[in-house]
């Protein structure tokens, strides 16, 4: 199915579709073909399946005239590697000096409020996020 079929089908909503064909030029993916999966209606479900959606499946406005996606390289972090190199006393010097960053700091705050609040939790032990932050608060 073309996209302008897509769009002539499901006007003025988001949709589910499968890449079945696309051409590339530079670092933008042009799509040629799809196969719908679904229409959504809720733009806030239509958020959550694009973020959830794995290679080939995308969502898309149908107030879009073009179906194209941009190509970004990611590139993988070193700190594997860079936490082998560090001694345990640069290790706390550098936790030293994140940690009295007001950033990182603000965010702890904000992370403590929101699950104080029920809104969310850190990692998958509360007692995690508790140690955390009372090595903080020790420092």
């Amino acid at each position: 199915m073309q996209w302008e079929e897509v769009r002539r089908i499901y006007p003025n909503q988001y949709v589910k579709l499968q890449i079945l064909a696309s051409h590339t030029e530079g670092n933008i993916k042009f799509v040629d073909e799809v196969a719908l999966i679904r229409a959504i209606q809720d733009p806030q479900e239509a958020t959550k399946e694009l973020l959830q959606s794995k290679d080939g499946v995308i969502v898309s406005h149908t107030a879009n005239e073009e179906l194209k996606v941009e190509i970004r390289v990611f590139s993988r972090p070193r700190v594997a590697r860079m936490t082998r190199i560090l001694t345990d006393e640069q290790k706390k010097q550098m936790t030293s000096i994140i940690f009295k960053d007001e950033g990182v700091l603000t965010q702890l705050q904000q992370a403590q409020k929101d699950r104080r609040d029920g809104i969310s939790i850190y990692s998958d032990s509360e007692e995690e996020f508790d140690q955390l932050l009372n090595n903080i608060q020790n420092e």
